[in-house]
């Protein structure tokens, strides 16, 4: 097993600075389309690798991670779009526009698209969350021009008709009917969502209202399309066996003449802080009764989310933690207890699920749950306690950089949502660094019980 230490070792690396920088101008002078190619930073990875960070012309940035471990390489294509960017009455676009992302280009048809990518050993999907999609391609070493050529393609030329869009409105319709409207989990999460944020975006479900994607027109995809999908709203990651400089000719001759277009900005008003506990009883088809609560947070640029991380560790994330000890193992109320601290860019979620044992209460967890938080609010956590939720927090970080897949997604994500992938970089020393009374005062401060949003399930038919 590589030690985290060894992983994250180090900060600003001086040489390779020296030699990324002379990389950016040398590739500006090889691909004159590209120009100028600047070097905005590098961060060390390991003894002996470093990250860099680029940004063609054109604004599309770049993030690279040389590593010649093993013979496979990920390339991933971040867009700065996701739900939080839909009005109302338009939700679920982000969502459909990728799968229509699919649907092939002007050179490259649907069926020739794919078959490239599958003849080339590629392993290639794509997600969209709240304030981001991205694209990703893993893939042999080699291919590293297959995917940015194929990437920067379907950037400028994707193919959209009436056809296509009807047939992908079909798939995601039935996606929606799966996860969320015959979903008793589905259900309540919307629901849930939209009491915590009723007027910011993030309330709204990233795959939309089923409304909302009848009504999807082709000119509205055309003009998502033209508005978000442009290299200066693009973030590549591009990590495994390929060379630093051979990317950045590649990217830039590939991506290099593709012309900037405007953001418009996403400001949402932020929600205005509830005073006021609110709770929704829905009749569902489930076996037991089940509750969701969920408290507005702070967003993944704050220092104290991981004082709120490590409050979750504590309370509900496995099996030694306090409340599922409580309820599942001394009270026999529920079969099954956890949390989540969920991050966003401009806001965050503190979320717990219970599902209670036949016959028992929701609402007899839920009190469990608001006092064991308001004890541990009092008291704070033990030195057990934080010193355990600690190591299963970094334990949990070091798998996810396992893979050349997933240190590409970690980069993404704390770019797209942290702003900078370099936060990446402080997570294990900000863990440690949280201390017991940081815990207290973050648990004090905002998982009360007059911020609590609570939604209960139970049995009987469909209904919100």
């Amino acid at each position: 097993m590589i030690l985290l230490s060894a992983l994250l070792a180090g900060n600003e690396s001086v040489a390779e600075t020296r030699d990324f920088e002379a990389m950016a101008k040398g590739v500006s002078e090889e691909v004159p389309a590209a120009a100028p190619v600047r070097f905005l930073g590098s961060v060390r990875f390991g003894k002996d690798k470093d990250i860099g960070q680029f940004e063609l012309g054109n604004g599309l940035r770049i993030i690279l991670l040389e590593d010649h471990s093993a013979p496979v390489l990920s390339y991933q294509t971040w867009y700065g779009v996701g739900s939080r960017f839909e009005k109302r009455g338009k939700t679920g676009i982000a969502h459909l526009f990728e799968h229509l992302m699919f649907k092939g280009t002007e050179n490259y048809p649907h069926d020739v698209f794919d078959r490239i990518f599958e003849e080339a050993g590629a392993q290639v999907n794509a997600a969209t969350w709240l304030d981001w999609t991205f694209y990703f391609e893993n893939l042999p070493a080699g291919q590293l021009e297959l995917a940015a050529r194929l990437e920067a393609d379907r950037m400028v030329r994707l193919v959209l008709n009436q056809a296509q869009l009807d047939s992908e409105r079909d798939v995601v319709k039935n996606e929606r009917r799966f996860r969320v409207d015959n979903d008793p989990d589905g259900i309540m999460d919307e629901t849930l969502l939209a009491m915590v944020f009723p007027t910011h975006p993030y309330g709204m479900p990233t795959i939309g209202y089923m409304e909302d994607i009848d009504n999807l027109t082709l000119d509205d995809c055309l003009t998502f399309y033209r508005t978000y999908y442009s290299p200066g709203n693009a973030t590549l990651v591009i990590v495994g066996d390929v060379g630093a400089r051979e990317s950045l000719v590649t990217v830039a001759k590939q991506y290099g003449s593709i012309p900037r277009v405007e953001i418009p900005p996403s400001n949402p008003a932020p929600e205005k802080v509830q005073t006021k506990a609110m709770e929704k009883t829905l009749k569902l088809p489930v076996a037991s009764e089940k509750a969701r609560m969920a408290w507005r947070a702070v967003p993944a640029t704050d220092n104290d989310v991981h004082a709120l991380d490590l409050a979750n560790e504590v309370l509900f994330s496995n099996e030694s933690s306090r409340v599922y000890r409580i309820l599942v193992e001394d009270k026999g109320l529920a079969s099954d207890v956890d949390g989540a601290m969920e991050a966003f860019r401009l806001d965050g979620l503190f979320v717990v699920d219970l599902v209670m044992n036949a016959g028992k209460k929701a609402d007899e967890a839920v009190e469990v749950v608001l006092s064991e938080m308001e004890r541990l609010a009092r008291e704070g956590p033990t030195e057990v306690e934080l010193a355990r939720a600690k190591n299963h927090m970094e334990a949990a970080f070091q798998r996810s950089l396992a893979s050349v897949g997933s240190r590409a997604t970690q980069l993404g994500m704390y770019e797209l949502t942290a702003g900078d992938f370099r936060g990446m970089f402080t997570f294990v020393d900000q863990i440690r660094s949280v201390t017991a009374a940081d815990v207290k005062r973050m648990v004090g401060k905002l998982l009360v019980r007059d911020r609590v949003n609570i939604v209960y399930g139970k049995p009987g038919k469909n209904g919100r």
